[in-house]
This record gives C-alpha cells, sequence and structure tokens, in this order.
C-alpha cells in the first residue's frame, strides 16, 4: 500500500494484479458515528472486510456443491451404452439426459469456471506478490523508522507483503517531507502492514474476478479500498493527533511532487477526514441481501434439480479408439506439452528485469 496520499500498490507490481491498499477512486458514502466509538473507519472497514469474505466463500462452497451434485445425477460408463444411433453403419453413441440433469450441467460448469478462476487468481497473486518482494529485495532496503528505506528518487510509501507485511518508504518521500509527515506517513503505513491489508484486498479480488456473477462484490471490494485507507488515516490520527496536519501535507506534497505516468491525484473523502469531518459510510445492506439472494436461488435450483436429474453418457469415441483409457493416456502427453509451450511463449515474451517499470504505485 502507499502513502496517504497516492492510489498504489500494496503487494505486487503494477503491471499485474497489484495489492493495492490505496484507493485514490470513489468515496465512500456514510459511517454513522456510533457511540463510544473513535475508531468508525477501522469498524466499517472489518464490517466490508468481513461481508466480502463471507459472500465469496459462500459462492466458492455453492460452486463446489453444484459440481458434486453433477457427479451424482450422471453416470458416466466407458462402454457403449443403450442409447445409439447408426450413422453410414458407424454405431454412435449420445447422452441421454431429462431436463433437470440439464440444468445441473449448466450449474456446474458455471462452477467450474469459478473455481478455476479462483485458483489462477490465486496463483496470480501469490506470484506477484513474490515477484515483487524479490524485486524489493534486490533494492537492499535499508531499516528506517521501522521501515525499509529503498533507493528510489520517486516518492514512494507502501506496505508491501501478504503473509508478512513490511512498509517501505522511498528515498524521495524521505527527502520531500518533513520529519512530521514522514512519521504520519509511516504510521499510516504501520496500520496497513498490522491489519494484513494486502492479504485482506488481494483475497476481496481474487473472490470479485472469480464470482464474475455478483457485481456486488466487486463494489465491496472498492469500498474496502477506501475504506482501509481512511482507517489508516485515522489510526496514524488517533496515535498522535498532530498526525491530521501532517498527513494532509504530506498528501500536498506527494500530489505536487512529478511523478511518471501523471499526477497522483487526491481522495476526497481523506481529504474531508483530514479536515476535521468525521468519516460518513454506510453499509451496502441491500448490496450484500441482493448477492446473498442470488447466491441462495442457485443453491435451491441446484438442490431441486439434483434430486430428479437423471443423466447417462458414455466414453466411448467409436471413430478414435475403442478403449477409451487408451485415447485419454494418450492425450495426457499432448495437453502437457501444450501447456509447456504456452509458458515458454510467456517466458520469451517478458521483458527483461532491466527493462521492467518500477513497481510501486498505480496512479
Amino acid at each position: 500500500m502507499t502513502p496517504p496520499t497516492l492510489r498504489p500498490q500494496a503487494s505486487e507490481p503494477a503491471e499485474t494484479t497489484a495489492a493495492e491498499c490505496s484507493s485514490g477512486q470513489g468515496r465512500p458514502a456514510a459511517i454513522p458515528a456510533e457511540p463510544g466509538l473513535d475508531k468508525p473507519a477501522a469498524t466499517a472497514a472489518a464490517r466490508v472486510s468481513r461481508a466480502s469474505l463471507l459472500l465469496g466463500g459462500l459462492g466458492l462452497a455453492s460452486a463446489i456443491f453444484v459440481v458434486a451434485r453433477l457427479l451424482e445425477s450422471w453416470r458416466v460408463t466407458s462402454h457403449a451404452a443403450s442409447h445409439q444411433i447408426s450413422i453410414f453403419g458407424q454405431r454412435l453413441s449420445y447422452p441421454a439426459a431429462n431436463v433437470d440433469a440439464i440444468v445441473i450441467v449448466l450449474l456446474a460448469a458455471v462452477g467450474l469456471v469459478v473455481t478455476a478462476r479462483a485458483l489462477t487468481g490465486a496463483v496470480r497473486e501469490l506470484h506477484a506478490s513474490r515477484r515483487f518482494d524479490r524485486f524489493l529485495s534486490a533494492e537492499r532496503p535499508q531499516a528506517l523508522h521501522g521501515a525499509l528505506l529503498i533507493d528510489d528518487a520517486q516518492p514512494r510509501a507502501f506496505c508491501a507483503g501478504l503473509l508478512r507485511p513490511r512498509v517501505y518508504v522511498s528515498t524521495g518521500t524521505v527527502a520531500l517531507l518533513d520529519e512530521a509527515a514522514l512519521s504520519a506517513v509511516l504510521a499510516h503505513e504501520r496500520h496497513h502492514a498490522r491489519r494484513h491489508d494486502p492479504l485482506r484486498l488481494a483475497a476481496g479480488r481474487v473472490l470479485a474476478r472469480a464470482l464474475f456473477f455478483l457485481p456486488a462484490l466487486g463494489d465491496l471490494v472498492e469500498r474496502q479500498q477506501a475504506l482501509a485507507e481512511l482507517s489508516a488515516d485515522e489510526s496514524a490520527v488517533n496515535d498522535l493527533p498532530a498526525n491530521r496536519s501532517a498527513l494532509a501535507r504530506a498528501m500536498l506534497s506527494f500530489s505536487d511532487s512529478p511523478a511518471r505516468g501523471g499526477s497522483t491525484g487526491i481522495d476526497p473523502a481523506r481529504v474531508d477526514y483530514l479536515l476535521g469531518d468525521p468519516p460518513s459510510w454506510r453499509f451496502p445492506a441491500l448490496l450484500c441481501v441482493v448477492a446473498t439472494s442470488v447466491l441462495v436461488l442457485l443453491f435451491a435450483v441446484a438442490v431441486l434439480a439434483g434430486q430428479v436429474a437423471s443423466g447417462s453418457a458414455t466414453l466411448a469415441l467409436p471413430f478414435l479408439s475403442h478403449q477409451p483409457c487408451v485415447l485419454v493416456l494418450a492425450a495426457i502427453p499432448a495437453v502437457l506439452a501444450v501447456l509447456a509451450a504456452n509458458y515458454g511463449r510467456r517466458l520469451r515474451l517478458r521483458p527483461a528485469p532491466s527493462a521492467t517499470r518500477r513497481p510501486g504505485r498505480r496512479d
């Protein structure tokens, strides 16, 4: 994550899926102040994080359930089935199923897509995080006030690392900010590290991408990003009231500093908070209800259809082999060869490390 003023990356390079803990886009709506609570932004961020993870978990569970119903309701044999037709003397088998079994197949197809997207998304996040960690380690960072100092003339401050989040600050930031502003920025980023915000946001992004049929989940993750920044500002101000003006100075300094790729921009909600307005946001109950209703509906359809679904198919393919197992075994090397060729092509297209744009934030 980045400084209170940037919309940066939290745990991976800018060119891929960055684990960002900052959000310069959008503005949270309204966190009603609750009696006895001096951390409304932190409370709201925790609620949204729990809601997104709960919805994502329910979605993945539903996907796995419909795939299980597919295996229960369909019978697949390796020999020719009774439902056959004869074309030009060739006996061809075809699957037979009732309407409920077809519904299960369609739901299971969605479930398989969701599961595959979740797995590939998690692998991409882990790979990007580890690559970014290696990049930062190559910079040989030095300890500075509990953070790690990297040699970079561009002003940057962020929290990176999924399992072991650490705070990084650039030499450009140290040169740009006064001591109080730098201390406030580090307090902001340390809050992200304590809460493991890079991991929280990475998990939210993976679930939102996997459950593509739930737009509400993506909206929750966006709100979670914005609230994570407000919560970090709130924590820094609670630690030391003078950090309010120090964060404002840092925000203006980062915004005014020349940056590659354009200006960094300022989040209006954070400006309002630093000017003294209490953070305001209202929990998106309607979004959560709609998303939950969709998941419950899909689950109910899978349960009801699975009770009467009946389908059968065969692996016998007369034009290719009379022994389907031989055909499957022969296909395995071909699939592995295609995957290896695709991986080799991606390696050739990957730019050299020296030519790769230095990650750190997304403007």
